[in-house]
């Protein structure tokens, strides 16, 4: 006759439960309780005893994820947020503990963790809320196409999807066999920008993933012929957008909306990207393509200019007449701040809605910079504003955008900002800038 003894106490699975532990240590989640089950009765006090007892050896664990902070640990049990994903995944790795123990997560163990459904996510992300363009925003790099793929794409390079035609070469409207529509921008036999630029134009966009920068799809080559294709953009450029007279006039919010994104554009090649600074020397309202929802992004990178430090460099003069800076135009010096100048351009334009040479109007002989600057000095900026916009401006907004605008086409590029300023300096947070802003004084004339 055998005798079993029942223990009364309630267990606890040391193993798993300190397993469970460590998986919240590793995915920065708290994984809730298991459910009870006939053979293990763990209540709330044993598990809050448990995490406490173990906590200081899970410290001396070897696992290859991150360390969280101890705030993030004092959550309370019950809260997951980890996904099927990340549990699968964190379920083939095998962890050390102090005491030499071999731990691996068993598919039993899995069954408890509770499953979080997994989300149905698009192919492509959107492009464009307003009329549901998508586009492979992580592409990692860029494709080599083949050319019948451009040839069908384009409908062999039909004049029905002519999008325009510049310095470069014809640029088409075009839509891959996967849907994705693409503008592929072909490079003519006579250009004066050749295959320099085309090279430039693929390592640059490489390294430029951002949302305000037009991502580079893919390049094609066949003997003389280099085809460069680009997410397709879906509401023409800013140029037309201020300029045209099919346009509607452009609402303030939208054109600062447009101003900061250019901005961080701008900034991100120059002091966030991957091996900047990337100098773009063509910014200009032709090169900056809108989305419906206006946002804004950086196109054209034929000219663009690798930088390995921040010293100037002496180059030949390219660009387009009215956005050069001073010392890029007259000596071919071209550094970050030769973008800072385009940009204060731009920005002068964003806010006239004026042309940089205009025949048609007074003072037509005056540059654009040479026109501004004294409104700005005065702080005439009701002279200073488009007039089609009226009243429907936020005088403090307009402030800001002035004022960023003067500085950045000072002729001397060191009292330039940096783009990183700019956008600071737009989004009104000028505490941290007083050298800039004692530049900036009124002269008030009698």
């Amino acid at each position: 006759m055998k005798i079993k003894t029942l223990n009364t106490e309630p267990t606890v699975d040391t193993d798993n439960t300190e397993m469970k532990v460590f998986l919240f240590r590793s995915k920065h989640v708290q994984l809730s309780a298991p459910p009870q089950d006939h053979d293990i009765n763990v209540d709330q006090s044993s598990m809050s005893h448990s995490y406490s007892a173990s906590f200081s050896s899970i410290e001396n664990l070897d696992m290859p994820s991150k360390r969280v902070s101890s705030s993030s640990m004092r959550k309370p049990l019950g809260q997951s947020s980890m996904s099927s994903d990340d549990i699968h995944g964190t379920s083939k790795q095998d962890v050390s503990g102090g005491a030499g123990n071999k731990h691996s997560i068993s598919s039993h163990m899995i069954g408890n963790l509770g499953k979080t459904p997994r989300r149905k996510r698009s192919n492509k992300p959107v492009l464009c809320n307003a009329c549901g363009m998508t586009t492979d925003l992580y592409l990692k790099e860029s494709t080599r196409f083949g050319y019948g793929e451009i040839q069908e794409a384009t409908n062999f390079f039909s004049t029905d999807n002519l999008l325009g035609e510049g310095g470069y070469g014809l640029v088409y409207k075009g839509q891959l066999k996967d849907g994705q529509i693409v503008a592929a921008k072909v490079r003519k036999q006579a250009s004066t920008q050749g295959f320099e630029e085309f090279h430039s134009e693929v390592y640059v966009l490489s390294f430029a993933r951002h949302k305000n920068i037009v991502m580079l799809l893919g390049y094609c080559c066949k003997e003389n012929t280099n085809i460069l294709v680009y997410e397709y953009i879906c509401n023409r450029s800013l140029e037309w957008h201020l300029f045209d007279e099919a346009a509607n006039v452009l609402e303030w919010n939208k054109r600062r909306e447009i101003a900061i994104g250019t901005a961080k554009g701008l900034r991100f090649l120059h002091e966030e990207c991957r091996c900047s600074p990337i100098i773009h020397r063509d910014l200009r309202p032709s090169n900056i393509l809108l989305t419906h929802d206006f946002v804004p992004m950086l196109g054209d990178f034929g000219l663009a200019k690798w930088k390995t430090n921040d010293s100037p460099i002496q180059t030949r003069i390219l660009g387009t007449l009215g956005y050069l800076a001073p010392e890029y135009a007259e000596n071919g010096m071209v550094s970050v701040r030769t973008d800072v100048y385009a940009y204060g351009i731009t920005l002068i334009q964003l806010i006239s809605g004026r042309k940089v040479i205009n025949p048609n109007i007074e003072d037509y002989h005056q540059s654009l910079r040479q026109w501004a600057e004294p409104l700005v000095e005065s702080l005439a900026l009701h002279d200073l504003i488009d007039p089609r916009l009226g009243d429907s401006y936020d005088p403090y907004e307009l402030y800001h955008m002035a004022k960023t605008a003067y500085l950045c086409v000072k002729v001397d590029p060191e009292k330039r900002p940096s783009m990183g300023e700019v956008v600071q300096l737009l989004e009104g947070e000028t505490e941290h800038f007083k050298t800039l802003t004692e530049q900036f004084i009124p002269h008030f004339n009698p």
